[in-house]
């Protein structure tokens, strides 16, 4: 009985790792190519399609809302929406990296950190739309490093 426990545990660690794995791959993905684009002073929200690729419907669809200038007053956000930063650190393009992933039911939890020294850190919650994994909402997570550790 017990190595049966164990077994099925063994294969629940391993499918979720699978599963984080392909989440966190989409997560970097995104992160490099927004960051491109943004680098290039392209806003993929407004400006094409592309983005359909990487984030939700329905995200997308509240985003461009907010962006409306119709709506602008309504729904200001000072900082980019996916960064989460009112700058681009000068190093991030060639150092970003998926430091941790978290699953639960709701979404997977990709943690992108961006700077050499990995000082600033997004939370991708990342869900599968027509069977692609897609950003749903990003969060901002401030690391502080353990002093103990170094």
């Amino acid at each position: 009985m017990k190595k049966i426990i164990i077994i099925a545990a063994l294969i629940t660690c391993s499918a979720q790792a699978k599963y984080s794995d392909t989440a966190s791959q989409a997560a970097l993905k995104f992160n490099k190519w927004y960051l491109a684009q943004v680098t290039a002073e392209r806003y993929p929200i407004t400006d094409g399609a592309e983005i359909e690729k990487y984030v939700t419907v329905e995200t997308l669809k509240r985003l461009r809302h907010a962006q409306d200038p119709r709506f602008a007053d309504d729904e200001f956000y000072d900082a980019d929406l996916f960064l989460k930063s009112q700058d681009i650190g000068e190093d991030w393009t060639k150092h970003l990296s998926v430091i941790a992933s978290e699953y639960d039911p709701i979404c997977t939890n990709i943690y992108v950190s961006f700077g050499e020294k990995n000082n600033h850190t997004v939370i991708d919650c990342m869900v599968k739309e027509k069977g692609v994994w897609k950003v749903q909402s990003v969060a901002r997570q401030k690391i502080s490093e353990n002093e103990l550790l170094k």
